[in-house]
């Protein structure tokens, strides 16, 4: 291919009005469907309908691609037409209190649960309290307590009958039962005991030894009264509890007779209740006292709470949960605590669920990257997905803090798709680095940013916009908004037959073009409104390329764009600040000496450059090499160097500015300076696309503006890079009236012939290059080098010699002597 200058309508994308069957957004239908992202749509496909474990999701692409968006949307058309799952309740656990069990129930029936059973026990307490304070139970309870009583005044009239008949009497003092010894039917005294012969002491002292066996055995048996008369007024208590418990909680269990894991839960309900009445009662007194606010936390009728930790009764189809903060709590849920005397405490009622269990047979969505910024999360998502069970634990566990009182509820089965959202290079270090990743994750779904531009892609353009307007409440489009719309979206991509999706960006441009048209009190929002929009944007985010551009005006930056120099060109970089980037040109100067050190690159020696532009450096050795050094050595050395360059500099997109300023110094034939260059080189020559074009050219082009247009100015660029040129209309204008060129060139020696005017020229048969060429002047450039270099190695190698000489003459007189 030969030089090519670029025409006006080359450097830009062109789309004809009459290709938009339409004149305002009034009259599209809103965009039902996905924009270019058929492969993310089929691989999301794909991981929702395989029905085996590991199908999970992980979407990778640029963001605002709309992935998220577009993720939640595929999601909910899968969900709204599923069965809705599940609810999940904690209970107290009457086994094991420090376990509370999960129930499941059908969809709504887990608050209906909750509120019967609320009603159910505030029931109970009522009637409870009434049947024990009824007249027939206060019978009952006197009818036992008489007839235990009548058995014990037995006991004591046989102890006493017995007493009298060995001359004892019985008296019953606080410390238990004392015996007194009779005589005259009056108590003997000690000093009257005293008195008494020894036989008789000795009768006495027997008396005494078998009453005190009698009472041990009457103490034991109304022990044994008491204990059976206990018994008894609990039966009472426990028979009137289960007659009113039973009576009342019939309705309940036959209304859940279908649910297994329900009726038993009740029923253990209704023993504990039977089983411990007397604490029953006495929450209810404590309830009708209200002695302290905080005894509610700790109220006996807790254990009898209903814990909804997942209501779906607002649900249709499955859930679709995005959880936009993922810590440890907010994806497993928690337990919460309370102050008590001093210490925190918890119970069942303070289980919380996270996204997890909130999404449990649907869908959870989040963001990768948030979720490891977050300890344990990545770890515990996996085991939870692995084991298929979600379990809700105390995450201060994990910091190694003992919990003063904590709880280990159940686990509940889990099952649901989870999609996480991230960057491909995360996607491609979890892959590389975590052997669980691809078990779990086994489906990706990357996002494109970008689509081929044709016929489809523009109406859908144009029915996405008019969503965006409607979800919005935006003014409508004309075709010709909608045209420049499309072209912000082909820059964005720096590609004509490309349309961005980054649909982010579009919707910034959409809003601030309805935001110009509203303030300009117009009803339809056109193309000068939405440059209006693309304009304030760039000048919003402007200020460090506006400082350069005056330092450069200023002859602070030194930048020529008129003349000729040798060994002197202007390169084109950009420069990315966040989501916005410009073009600037870099002074690139070359000096060329005798030596064989091959070429030596300024910002490498002082470590400023990268690993991609040093190998763009090596590239201009090989090429050197190949090109040359087949014929003659290679004697010489060079530096590079970018002037007024004080930060890191990488990529090879330099590498043939640099060549072609190293050829200018070893030839001694000047650049044009009004010229500026950019492109990659290989070894063989060739010159190779880069990216940034667009604003690599206007930032050359707003220099040379400023400075002043010669004629003579434009830039080089590679062949291939030809297409993704997407031009301001300014330049456009420039090069119409010849003040501005664009060259396009496939390889090194297009490039030389518009910067120097001389052709590179090819070597003969005999080896030689042709005259008055370029290679023939670097050619002889560099034997002259290599003479030189010769000539001084044989100055030095003789010099050597004759001080040698020298010494062995010396050497040799001395001996003489």
């Amino acid at each position: 291919m030969a030089i090519k200058e670029l025409l006006p309508d080359e450097i830009t994308k062109h789309i004809d009005l009459e290709a938009l069957s339409f004149k305002t957004t009034n009259e599209l239908k809103p965009l039902d469907g996905i924009i270019g992202q058929d492969r993310a749509i089929r691989a999301i496909n794909l991981a929702m309908e395989m029905d085996f474990p590991g199908y999970n999701v992980f979407v990778s692409g640029r963001a605002g691609t709309g992935r998220t968006t577009i993720v939640k949307g595929l999601l909910q058309k899968y969900a709204s037409s599923d069965i809705t799952p599940n609810d999940w309740c904690y209970v107290y656990n009457f086994k094991e209190p420090d376990s509370p069990m999960a129930i499941s129930f059908p969809a709504k029936m887990a608050c209906q649960f909750q509120e019967d059973m609320q009603r159910l026990i505030n029931t109970l307490k009522n009637e409870i309290k009434l049947a024990f304070r009824s007249e027939k139970y206060e019978d009952q309870k006197m009818f036992i307590i008489n007839q235990f009583n009548d058995k014990k005044r037995i006991v004591f009239e046989n102890l006493n009958s017995a007493a009298k008949k060995l001359s004892l009497q019985i008296q019953n003092t606080p410390t238990g039962f004392q015996t007194v010894v009779m005589k005259d039917n009056k108590p003997m005294t000690p000093e009257g005991f005293e008195n008494i012969d020894e036989n008789e002491k000795e009768n006495v002292k027997k008396r005494i030894q078998e009453m005190e066996n009698r009472i041990a055995d009457a103490v034991r048996e109304i022990a044994k009264l008491d204990m059976e008369a206990h018994r008894s007024l609990s039966k009472l208590d426990e028979q009137v509890a289960g007659f009113v418990v039973e009576q009342y909680m019939h309705d309940i269990k036959d209304k859940y007779k279908d649910l297994q894991p329900v009726v038993e839960y009740l029923e253990e309900v209704r023993v504990d209740i039977i089983i411990s009445i007397a604490d029953f009662l006495g929450g209810v007194e404590k309830e009708e006292e209200k002695v302290n606010p905080r005894q509610e936390k700790t109220s006996h009728f807790r254990r009898y709470e209903v814990n909804v930790v997942v209501d779906n009764s607002r649900l249709k189809g499955k859930p679709v949960i995005y959880e936009s903060n993922p810590t440890y709590n907010n994806l497993f849920g928690r337990i919460e605590k309370y102050a008590e005397y001093g210490t925190y405490t918890t119970d069942f009622t303070m289980i919380k669920a996270g996204s997890l269990l909130k999404a449990n047979g649907g869908y959870l969505i989040t963001d990768a990257y948030q979720m490891f910024k977050n300890p344990f999360v990545y770890e515990a998502l996996k085991r939870t997905i692995r084991n298929q069970e979600i379990r809700i634990e105390d995450v201060s566990e994990f910091y190694g803090i003992a919990p003063v009182s904590s709880l280990k509820p159940k686990p509940i089965p889990l099952n649901l798709k989870i999609v996480l959202i991230g960057w491909p290079n995360l996607y491609h270090f979890l892959q590389a680095y975590d052997e669980d990743f691809s078990r779990i994750f086994k489906v990706r779904a990357d996002f494109d940013y970008e689509t081929n531009f044709d016929q489809n892609t523009m109406t859908q353009y144009a029915q996405f916009i008019k969503k965006f307007v409607e979800e919005e409440k935006l003014l409508p489009f004309d075709k010709t908004a909608i045209r420049e719309i499309m072209y912000y979206g082909h820059r964005l991509v720096d590609d004509q037959e490309k349309l961005s999706l980054q649909f982010g960006a579009l919707a910034r441009i959409i809003r601030e073009s309805n935001f110009w048209a509203v303030k300009s009190n117009k009803r339809i929002i056109r193309d000068k409104h939405v440059r209006k929009a693309i304009e304030e944007y760039e000048y919003r985010h402007s200020l460090i390329e506006e400082k350069i551009q005056e330092m450069i005006d200023k002859d602070i930056f030194k930048i020529v764009v008129d003349g000729e120099s040798v060994g002197q060109i202007n390169g084109l970089s950009v420069y990315r600040m966040g989501d916005y980037s410009f073009g600037r040109p870099n002074r690139i100067t070359a000096k060329t000496y005798i030596g064989n050190e091959n070429v030596v690159h300024i910002e490498r020696k002082a470590r400023l450059s990268g690993k991609i532009h040093d190998k763009g450096v090596y590239v201009l050795s090989g090429f050197f090499n190949s090109k040359f050094g087949e014929f003659i050595p290679l004697s010489f050395s060079a530096s590079l160097a970018f002037e007024q360059s004080y930060s890191t500099i990488d990529g090879d997109s330099a590498s043939s500015t640099e060549l072609y300023a190293l050829i200018s110094s070893l030839a001694d034939v000047p650049i044009n300076q009004g010229i500026a260059v950019t492109g990659s080189v290989n070894q063989n020559g060739e010159v190779q696309a880069i990216g940034g074009v667009n604003q690599k050219i206007e930032g050359y082009f707003k220099v040379c503006k400023a400075k002043g247009f010669t004629g003579k100015q434009g830039v080089i660029i590679p062949a291939s890079n030809e297409e993704h040129l997407m031009l301001r209309t300014d330049i456009q204008t420039a090069i119409k009236n010849g003040q501005f060129h664009i060259y396009s060139v496939e390889n090194i020696e297009d490039g030389l012939k518009i910067l120097t005017g001389f052709e590179a020229g090819k070597r003969n048969k005999n080896g030689s290059f042709q005259k008055n060429t370029l290679y023939q002047k670097v050619e002889e450039r560099l034997r002259l080098f290599s003479r030189r270099n010769e000539a001084f190695k044989n100055s030095i190698s003789t010099k050597k010699r004759g001080q040698k000489k020298k010494r062995i003459q010396k050497k040799k007189g001395k001996q003489t002597q």
